[in-house]
């Protein structure tokens, strides 16, 4: 994986953990499995972001993860907003940044796909396989 993938999960790592923990402060009893599967999945994506750094082959691993967790985050973001229509005002702004959180994590999962990153490092390209497949 490369350097920009790598800082790309450390960064999204962060802020999932950091979100989800600002999210369950403001409406705990809506985001409650959030926190927990928010908590795993951004330390899973900081460890794969330390461990492409270091010049592991985690990407298939990091794809995985990244799957199972945007489809976790859609259910909890559509689960935020049912909250959100059944009158709990305090759910709204718990809802919208789960929405952001499953946005970012759609991103995230397509950049790994596509073996790229909107980061501008200059990657050492002699190293890799140009088909992407070098993992």
């Amino acid at each position: 994986m490369n350097t920009s993938l790598s800082v790309d999960l450390l960064l999204y790592g962060g802020m999932l953990f950091g979100l989800s923990i600002l999210a369950h402060h403001l409406s705990p009893h809506v985001v409650a499995t959030t926190l927990w599967v928010s908590i795993v999945g951004g330390t899973l994506c900081a460890l794969f972001g330390v461990f492409g750094l270091r010049g592991y082959h985690v990407r298939r691993w990091a794809i995985g993860a990244m799957a199972i967790l945007s489809i976790v985050l859609l259910a909890q973001t559509v689960f935020g907003w049912l909250a959100v229509k059944a009158g709990v005002e305090a759910a709204k702004s718990a809802a919208l940044i789960l929405t952001v959180l499953w946005v970012f994590a759609i991103g995230q999962l397509v950049n790994l796909i596509q073996n790229k990153s909107s980061l501008p490092f200059n990657d050492d390209q002699e190293h890799h396989d140009p088909t992407g497949r070098d993992e």
